[in-house]
């Protein structure tokens, strides 16, 4: 169909370029208006899912970098599991020192958001980023892309591997993860509506722990021998996928798409075991979202379209606020990208 001749064009598009390493703001001119003087000291504590892998530690690399920039004193502390009852004690602990700010990656919203209200009753600013509470749990939600867009990218990508046809699971990291439910929400929409030869047979979950995401992996690799592809929405995901059609010798036979460091599918990418991957900059993520915080409690209104320093233009949709767009990873330009 039309549409989906414009699907490798679509890749392109996504795709940014750099030199040596990765580029992670939008080079823009600034506002002619300066962010207002902080007056005191700020005090922000930013929450992830888990310490201990890969995408965190890029995000952890971006807020120290705001830190630096802004001026505020920054902590960054969270489970050494994705076990929402340590993070719950973690968010509980920064309520009692009284943080102006704090943001969290929530690995369960029905267990986290009534801590995370309880910090806003307090007076203390809530945010959400990477993984968003109910609502009237935080004042923003932070976001990496957009959801209806990243979920029809994701699909898009699969079927111009596969011929449109064919077998395909996903894997996901949690089903209490908000924006996860929300991609797959997208990525089943946009199946029915143009690829009627797509067949999603099961949707996994890896728990955001790596051996879950081997294990499921392999089972799903037995369980459907017709298997064509395997879509990743959480970042352990595809680095488990594509070890196991390795030792499986399958990797020529199933096509891998989806969110995952560069640096974790480095190898695969180099040896055409997986032709690309997608994923955003964690690092432009933890960044920016000291930067809204800074800028909250300096009294700063977010706006559409508002211009952050050393990130670009955001969007604001009521009380999701959008980084930008996914960024697309081949053997080509993996090497630029250090996360």
């Amino acid at each position: 169909m039309q549409k989906k001749s414009l699907v490798l064009l679509i890749l392109l598009i996504f795709v940014s370029a750099c030199n040596k390493k990765e580029i992670l703001y939008v080079q823009e001119t600034p506002p002619s208006e300066p962010y207002p003087e902080q007056t005191e000291q700020i005090d922000i504590a930013i929450v992830p899912k888990v310490m201990e892998i890969p995408y965190f530690q890029a995000v952890q690399q971006g807020v120290e970098e705001a830190a630096k920039s802004s001026g505020a004193t920054v902590h960054f502390k969270g489970p050494t599991t994705a076990d929402p009852s340590q993070q719950e004690e973690i968010i509980r602990t920064f309520i009692k020192e009284k943080v102006d700010v704090l943001a969290v990656s929530v690995i369960d919203p029905d267990r986290l958001s009534p801590v995370l209200a309880e910090a806003r009753r307090q007076g203390i600013t809530v945010l959400t980023w990477d993984a968003d509470a109910h609502p009237e749990a935080r004042d923003y939600f932070i976001n990496m892309v957009d959801a209806e867009m990243l979920g029809e990218h994701l699909l898009d990508s699969l079927a111009a591997q596969i011929g449109e046809e064919g077998e395909y699971i996903i894997l996901s990291g949690s089903q209490s993860s908000l924006n996860q439910e929300e991609w797959l929400h997208w990525i089943k929409q946009h199946n029915r509506a143009y690829y009627p030869n797509l067949i999603l047979q099961e949707v996994a979950y890896t728990n955001d722990n790596p051996v879950t995401a081997y294990q499921e992996s392999k089972r799903v690799v037995k369980a459907y021998p017709d298997l064509k592809g395997i879509i990743g929405i959480a970042s352990l995901g595809p680095p488990a996928a594509a070890a196991v059609l390795k030792e499986e010798n399958v990797s020529d036979d199933i096509v891998i798409v989806g969110l995952a460091s560069p640096r974790d599918m480095n190898e695969h990418l180099k040896k055409g075991d997986v032709k690309g991957i997608t994923l955003w900059s964690p690092k432009k993520l933890g960044f920016l979202t000291v930067m809204i915080a800074k800028l909250m409690q300096d009294g700063t209104e977010i706006e559409d379209g508002m211009f952050i320093e050393d990130v670009g233009r955001i969007q604001v949709k009521g009380e999701q606020i959008i980084m930008g767009e996914p960024i697309d990873f081949t053997a080509d330009n993996v090497d630029q990208y250090d996360f």
